[in-house]
């Protein structure tokens, strides 16, 4: 067999064994992707309407050291709709489930990104048990989310234009997630890092440092809520950069040592 074919054969293998797969979690499928083996594993949460694309590469870091797993929610990607409206507690009891289907052990870390720092914070609220520590990467609050709808509707619609239907429909149930995120207090007493960019990103809602700012003071008032927080600030990383920071990926692995050491 030729290096070349013999190369062909091996990135094929890899590219079988970390492909999604629908994974049945009652009467519809969560499209997933995992990766690694160990404990405990990292569970990403991805943003408001999002799927798990951007976290691929952090993940596949990540799989070096421990399981982890990247899934989107009911009614995105590929994945069915589920129950309606899909708001966070929603969502959390499909994780939940999700974990048990495959074969995933709690505790375990969960990595949020923007809103779906409110989905985590949920589920973290409602299964404590099940949650290690927890990795806010630029998180969006309910008091962000207030500011930018009221200042910048135009934004807003031009945002929801631009979106699949599951994920309008996640969308329209924001309000409930909103409501359930101010209800989800206190989490759990686990080890909690906060990973602010502070670079503006030029466009909405992110375009201005006023913005940025308002960012900051509402990941501030967070941190100021959590337990056991380290706050992290990345000044030249944007909202759309912070995910392939490396100082992300070392912010994850040194929570997942700090369990581990648990």
């Amino acid at each position: 067999m030729s290096l070349a074919v013999l190369a062909l054969v091996t990135s094929t293998i890899a590219w079988l064994i970390a492909r999604p797969t629908r994974i049945p979690i009652g009467p519809y499928r969560l499209e997933a992707r995992l990766r690694g083996e160990g404990r405990p594993a990292v569970v990403f949460e991805s943003d408001l309407a999002g799927g798990f694309a951007p976290y691929q590469a952090l993940q596949d870091r990540l799989a070096e050291q421990t399981r982890t797993l990247t899934f989107e929610r009911a009614g995105l990607g590929r994945s069915g709709s589920g129950p309606q409206p899909p708001t966070a507690e929603q969502g959390a009891r499909e994780l939940r489930v999700l974990l048990g289907v495959a074969g995933i052990e709690p505790p375990v870390i969960l990595v949020c990104y923007a809103a779906g720092c409110l989905y985590a914070r949920v589920f973290a609220h409602d299964f404590p048990a099940e949650t290690a520590g927890i990795v806010f990467v630029d998180p969006v609050t309910e008091g962000f989310y207030d500011r930018i709808r009221k200042a910048s509707p135009a934004g807003w619609s031009q945002a929801e234009a631009k979106m699949s239907a599951g994920a309008r429909r996640e969308l329209a149930a924001l309000p409930a997630t909103l409501d359930e995120a101010r209800a989800a207090w206190p989490l759990p007493q686990v080890p909690c890092v906060v990973v602010t960019a502070m670079k503006p990103l030029g466009e909405w809602p992110f375009a201005s440092r006023e913005d940025l700012l308002q960012w900051l003071t509402e990941s501030e008032g967070l941190v100021a809520r959590l337990p056991e927080v380290t706050h992290i600030v990345l000044p030249q990383a944007t909202h759309a950069s912070v995910l392939k920071d490396d100082e992300l990926a070392k912010a994850i692995l040194q929570m997942l040592e700090r369990v581990k050491g648990v």
